[in-house]
């Protein structure tokens, strides 16, 4: 058994739907769960339209037409009967839900997840539909949400609750299918109220599921082949890593790389199950293989990708009365964690703490805070750059030429750091000097001009 989830480019047109449905009558052998994300393309971004539709019945304008046209649109480019699919009742939903947001003038969090939702929900009814209709498979379509996978009320970026996994399993295994057809990113409280994973968690939707029903591989399909050197709109020479470990993969995914979602490790790492990354519109590109272990090769560069995370804030505290006191730190921290703001990169001397958060909205209610017992600086424009590898570990000279790349490359480093377990430097740069330091590390590390 197998997972293949479906990003929302994959899914995004009629041509690309069809592809989808042949890729996954070539694996029907291994009994695949279909993950999918939203219709995503230039002409239909599905959740993008949800989320504005949804803030404009808050204020006082409830329309889904836009939401509606383009749904219809689309299925009826696949010959479509909308109404026995299922997709009719999903937007009659959409109207009353848009509706009930205009009449009380609010949309929180918990209600923003139900909205989300419907982008998913349309998107497996169509895959489904076109399985089933054009393709002849033994499609059955089942929500994640009627499977019973369930998570906490931290709704927005729930987190999934393992106990029901059980009862998930056992829903499916007693289902007859070729292949099965469920959501990515949504699940439920136990009481039923819809939840999401957080953007992008589809892709950690499929690893869930694999690690649910066991799976021997899990493959995540999107619109590039693998994982990259580098982001390759920055550099157009990046070339795909034919395979990479869990450890290195979880720090490019949580330092800004876009293919994977940043949590979609731990199901994998946890149960130990192979990722396969694959682009939908090359299949016979082998893609990028994740796994607990590889072949080092010699000669190999001690670095398989650079992550770039754009948006971050560094918030720099300083006090003489850090110096040589005990539980200045957890005084901090303490703060950061009462306004729910998560640090990606710390560095530290006797008086100075620096970090780095993409929190922005709650970063200075935090800042407020902290000046109570210390000098704060809240800087925006930076860009995070990591450089990752696990053969960075004990070989002599890789921060230098980090340094010496930045150095070639007129670029201003305002915080580096290194992980004790050596596989990540990661720096701080102005954002307009992100790419000139960006294609610089790749030529430094991959002997590709940019």
């Amino acid at each position: 058994m197998i997972t293949m989830k479906f990003g929302g480019t994959s899914v995004g047109t009629a041509d690309s739907i069809r592809q989808v449905c042949r890729l996954i009558k070539t694996e029907l052998e291994r009994r695949p769960i279909v993950i999918v994300s939203a219709h995503n393309s230039p002409s239909l971004r599905m959740t993008d339209t949800l989320v504005a539709s949804a803030k404009a019945a808050r204020d006082g304008r409830p329309d889904s037409r836009r939401v509606r046209d383009a749904q219809l649109r689309l299925c009826g480019e696949l010959g479509m009967d909308t109404a026995a699919a299922g997709i009719d009742f999903l937007l009659e939903q959409i109207d009353k839900l848009f509706s009930g947001i205009a009449m009380i003038g609010e949309l929180t969090a918990r209600t923003m997840d139900v909205v989300m939702s419907f982008g998913e929900r349309m998107s497996a009814r169509v895959i489904n539909d076109v399985l089933s209709r054009e393709f002849g498979v033994n499609s059955i379509y089942r929500s994640s949400v009627s499977l019973g996978l369930r998570t906490d009320a931290n709704f927005g970026s729930a987190r999934p609750d393992p106990s029901c996994y059980p009862a998930v399993a056992k829903q499916i295994a007693d289902l007859e299918y070729e292949t099965l057809v469920t959501t990515g990113f949504i699940a439920s409280t136990a009481d039923g109220k819809i939840t999401t994973l957080g953007r992008g968690g589809s892709d950690y939707s499929a690893t869930i599921f694999g690690a649910i029903v066991g799976a021997e591989e899990v493959q995540i399909w999107t619109d590039v082949s693998g994982v990259m050197t580098a982001d390759p709109r920055l550099v157009p020479e990046a070339r795909s890593i034919p395979e990479l470990t869990f450890m290195e993969a979880s720090e490019l995914a949580w330092y800004g790389a876009k293919v994977l979602h940043p949590a979609t490790m731990i199901p994998a790492i946890e149960n130990d199950i192979p990722v396969l990354v694959k682009n939908t519109t090359a299949p016979e590109h082998p893609g990028t293989v994740i796994r607990r272990h590889i072949v080092k090769e010699e000669g190999a560069p001690p670095v398989k990708s650079l992550a770039v995370m754009k948006g971050v804030v560094m918030v720099t505290i300083t006090t003489g009365r850090m110096f040589g006191a005990h539980g200045f730190m957890s005084k901090v921290f303490d703060v950061f964690n009462r306004h729910a703001v998560s640090v990606h990169m710390i560095a530290t001397s006797e008086v100075t703490i620096s970090v780095t958060t993409q929190d922005s909205e709650n970063v200075e209610s935090a800042a407020a805070a902290i000046r109570d017992f210390a000098d704060v600086r809240v800087e925006r424009g930076f860009s995070l750059i990591s450089v990752v590898g696990e053969m960075m570990q004990g070989t002599p000279g890789v921060a230098a030429r980090v340094t010496r790349a930045m150095a070639e490359n007129r670029v201003n480093i305002h915080m580096i750091s290194q992980g004790a377990s050596e596989i990540n430097i990661a720096l701080v740069v102005e954002d307009p000097q992100m790419k000139p330091a960006v294609t610089g590390l790749h030529r430094e590390f991959f002997g590709i001009s940019a």
